[in-house]
């Protein structure tokens, strides 16, 4: 029996907290955001949300976790990924330094939940009993996900990348949480990078998402571009003309129906002009109310007919015919006259009867733009013109969905001339990835066919929008309908070729683009723009053409920087064997690499153990770790994470492949590391500290402090090499 007494439970760091105040979320005015202690958390108050952020998202539900005990986990876990400013947050040394965005917290929530509850179905209560077997079980289930037909597939890298990364990060963060945390020293799959472990290159590497094919490029464009340029006029004025012959305000009810009926029929005899043809969804209705569908008359339009003749029912609505309507012997005595009508004049869609003469797509001939056609029809045509629009826009920008949606009305900026012929066309959105909360403006270099597009697209929007697109695009399912559209007879009639049954994308749009401006004379560098990617290696993925003018001389350079970085990692990783440890605030992390590294060579020993181990088995275990290693001005730096990295974060540095040397402070930083070999460096600098200290004059207080400060760092960091190097205990350098 426990006979110690209960410990109190310590305070949560974010007691009573406003989560919107401590992540810095503007809320809208008279409006509050959630607290920590609710076990469900609205952001929905949230001002200046992307707009193609779903509601979903916005709702944290704690109640999803199972284990009462671990909902406070799960709270304190992610408003510190929201808010790494706080006073309890930015002294841990492995936290992120970058505010996580909503839609991230969220991701990382559902992932949380996941592996909470995947605990609980194992009988776990605590994470003090977590091992690395549990883990290694629940990233192999999530990797190993069913679809509805029960069939395995394969996890995405990236959704495994979020796995590894929740899973670490509860370690990272542990010295945080009140309630539980995982055993001291333990840390999911040692020290081996989230992306190591999910198989997910980091750094360079060629987009997995395949470019579009010729062969559906260009009858793609052929067709957007034609109905862009061709059919979106006459189709918005015939749009047009159907609002404005709304029916009339209804008048008196009439009780004369079959001698009005026979008169509107009488009409479109007399004239030659066919009956009006009803609506796909009411002759459906028709149907479902009781008419036969072998009937003749099922496809007359009744309405348009009784509003021709003046009937209209006692509520003063439209009138629309039951199943009995033709049995009633009032109005049966129309039927002969209908059938009648129907074999001399026929029945025909009311719109577009006389639709003018445009050139075939193909350049053979000419046709009407388009055939009689319903209101419904048209309202169709019109969705397939703005999915031209979208995918237009997609294909000759580069946006992103989330960009695409955030296009205002007024998104066309006005064109800039530069001499004879050279016009610049601009468009204006919001890039919402990797600009903080809400996004920020930019502006978009296109081709005039995409400004067009635009313009077509604000014609179309719906009244009252302020947007030219609506939130949810679905622009696979507008592809799809498009396709149908196009390879149906009425596309065919108007010349357009035929798209075959590859699928299209947003991201495959994306990556098109990006490989055929990438091929070209500094495209590059332009792909880069135009995509808005942060570094120019993303770009070098998108295109797949890494390195440049120099890339042979790079690539030397490279090579040597590799061998340069194994032997020193290699040398690391005997001083570790000998016992001669590293100390600094980045020393845990390596001594647990090193330390599963040396797992890893006990495995091999038990299972061949008549095998001569040679160094390149080792070097192979520590590539991925030399692969990060940068050297300081007296330290090694392991820039696993960017996000962790002092330097980049004082720096607010956008380039984050490499370290800022110049702004190291290894003493603080959580990737810095310092070995005998840094020995002589600190203790040189400690030495002149002291000369210069004692010339220092009396008077010169605020100096005499700073060199004070600057010489007992150095001592420190002496002191803890010369412990670590002696197999004492790892120091931090704080």
């Amino acid at each position: 029996m426990n006979l110690e007494p209960a410990r109190a439970r310590p305070e949560p760091p974010f007691a009573g907290a406003d989560i919107c105040t401590v992540a810095g979320l503007p809320v809208r005015r008279g409006q509050l955001g959630p607290r920590f202690e609710q076990d469900r958390w609205d952001f929905t108050v949230v001002d200046q949300l992307p707009r193609s952020i779903s509601r979903g998202v916005l709702i944290w539900d704690f109640r999803e976790i199972h284990n009462p005990r671990w909902r406070m986990l799960a709270k304190e876990y992610l408003t510190a990924l929201c808010a790494p400013a706080h006073e309890r947050v930015r002294v841990l040394p492995s936290a992120h330094r970058v505010p996580r965005t909503v839609r991230t917290c969220h991701d990382r929530f559902q992932q949380l939940a996941r592996w909470l509850n995947c605990l609980t179905g194992q009988g776990v209560t605590s994470l003090e009993e977590v091992t690395q077997h549990h883990c290694t079980v629940h990233l192999a289930h999530r990797c190993a996900g069913r679809n509805t037909d029960e069939i395995p597939r394969s996890g995405e890298g990236s959704s495994q990348l979020v796995v590894v990364q929740v899973l670490q990060e509860l370690a990272d963060y542990g010295e945080l949480f009140t309630t539980d945390r995982y055993p001291s020293g333990f840390r999911p799959w040692g020290g081996q990078p989230a992306h190591v472990v999910a198989g997910v290159s980091k750094n360079g590497g060629e987009n997995k998402t395949l470019p579009a094919r010729a062969e559906v490029m260009n009858p793609l464009l052929a067709a957007t571009l034609f109905l862009i340029h061709t059919i979106a006029q006459p189709a918005l004025a015939l749009r047009t003309t159907c609002d404005a012959s709304q029916p009339q305000p209804p008048g008196p009810v009439r009780t004369a129906t079959t001698a009005r009926f026979e008169r509107a029929v009488r009409a479109h005899l007399a004239a030659g002009e066919p009956l009006e043809q009803d609506e796909e969804r009411a002759v459906r209705s028709k149907i479902i109310r009781g008419w036969d569908p072998a009937d003749p008359l099922l496809h007359v339009n009744f309405a348009a007919l009784a509003l021709e003749g003046g009937v209209h029912t006692r509520s003063g609505k439209p009138f629309r015919p039951g199943p009995g309507f033709l049995r009633d012997p009032r109005t049966a005595a129309v039927r002969p006259l209908l059938e009648q009508a129907i074999a001399q004049v026929g029945i025909e869609p009311r719109w577009g009867r006389q639709a003018d003469l445009v050139a075939r797509a193909d350049g053979i001939g000419t046709v009407p733009w388009t055939l009689p056609i319903t209101r419904d029809g048209l309202a169709r045509l019109l969705g397939h013109i703005r999915a031209s629009c979208i995918l237009t826009i997609a294909a000759l920008s580069g946006m992103r969905t989330s960009e695409l949606v955030e296009l205002p009305l007024d998104c066309q900026l006005a064109p800039r001339s530069y001499g004879t012929d050279r016009v610049r066309h601009r468009l204006k959105s919001k890039v919402v990835k990797g600009r903080g909360h809400g996004g920020s403006w930019d502006e978009w270099v296109v081709v005039a066919e995409a400004y067009e597009a635009a313009s077509v697209a604000c014609q179309l929007a719906d009244p009252g929008a302020t947007h030219l697109f609506p939130v949810h695009l679905d622009l696979c399912r507008r592809y799809r309908d498009l396709r149908a559209w196009v390879n149906s007879d009425e596309g065919q009639r108007l010349g357009l070729p035929r798209l075959p049954d590859d699928a299209i994308t947003p991201r495959i749009l994306r990556r098109t683009l990006a490989v055929e401006l990438a091929h070209r004379p500094g495209g590059l560098f332009a792909a880069k723009l135009q995509l808005k990617h942060l570094s120019v290696t993303t770009t070098e993925g998108y295109a797949n053409r890494p390195g440049g003018a120099q890339a042979l001389f790079l690539a030397e350079v490279g090579k040597e920087e590799e061998s340069r970085d194994l032997s020193l990692t290699l040398r690391a990783f005997r001083d570790y064997q000998a016992g001669r440890r590293p100390s600094g605030p980045g020393a845990r992390d390596l001594l647990a690499f090193f330390a599963s590294v040396e797992r890893q060579l006990e495995e091999l020993d038990v299972t061949a153990p008549v095998v001569k181990r040679s160094d390149q088995e080792v070097i192979n275990l520590l590539a991925h770790r030399a692969r990060a290693l940068h050297l300081g001005l007296a330290n090694y730096c392991w820039l696993l994470d960017p996000d962790k990295a002092l330097c980049l974060k004082l720096a607010d540095s956008s380039d984050r492949s490499r370290p800022l040397a110049g702004m190291c402070d290894s003493a603080r930083c959580p990737q810095a590391t310092h070995h005998s070999c840094h020995r002589d460096a600190w203790a040189t600098a400690a030495i002149s500290g002291r000369a210069f200290i004692s010339k220092i004059g009396r008077g010169q207080k605020t100096e005499r402090a700073r060199l004070v400060a600057e010489v007992e760092r150095a001592e420190h960091i002496v002191a803890a090499i010369d412990a670590a190097a002696h197999g004492g205990p790892r120091g931090t350098d704080q």
